[in-house]
């Protein structure tokens, strides 16, 4: 179960990330830390929050569950300014590191101010290059997260879905990655 190891006030924090709706959490997400490259290190894992209406939330759920059971993510420091990871998928016992993605400190898409950013561009194919991740500290195991789903161009916005998640710190080792082809960029 998500949190069974957080302290009583992290496990308080989480139930009321839960109950948020995502207008809620978008406006909980705007006043958090961002926290440092180094502090985002090992596995994490994660869940889906309120994704605003039951259609919204099918094809998010759906979509999250092709690979396999979404278990979380996985952060390793590269330097003080970026990093990588990937998302897990299967079960605890089996899991799979898949999705991989640079991680920096930027500017957040959904919010002023700066976020730690999970970028997929450079490492998948298809439509998951669509895919950018921002997240925020709520307390020191527990963090939101916002996914975002669609063009980065700012007067596209409004075709981007935003997807809430959450993540709580666990104590599972980082996975080796196999190595990564090099992307071909087209033209």
């Amino acid at each position: 179960m998500l949190g069974e190891s957080l302290s009583p006030p992290e496990k308080d924090q989480l139930a009321e990330l839960m109950r948020l709706d995502r207008f809620r959490l978008k406006m909980f997400y705007w006043d958090l830390p961002t926290p440092a490259i180094v502090d985002l290190a090992g596995e994490y894992d994660a869940q889906l929050l309120d994704q605003g209406d039951p259609l919204g939330t099918f094809l998010t759920r759906t979509l999250f569950g092709s690979k396999g059971p979404w278990l979380g993510k996985a952060f390793r420091p590269i330097s003080d300014t970026c990093g990588e990871g990937y998302n897990a998928f299967g079960s605890v016992e089996d899991r799979k590191a898949l999705l991989p993605m640079d991680t920096s400190i930027d500017h957040s898409l959904i919010v002023p101010g700066y976020s730690f950013i999970l970028d997929y561009r450079n490492k998948n194919w298809g439509p998951i290059r669509w895919l950018r991740g921002e997240v925020r500290r709520v307390s020191e195991s527990v963090f939101l997260g916002m996914g975002t789903f669609g063009p980065r161009r700012r007067n596209l916005h409004k075709f981007r879905r935003v997807i809430p998640f959450v993540m709580v710190h666990c104590d599972r080792p980082y996975l080796n990655l196999a190595p990564q082809p090099p992307m071909k960029r087209a033209g």
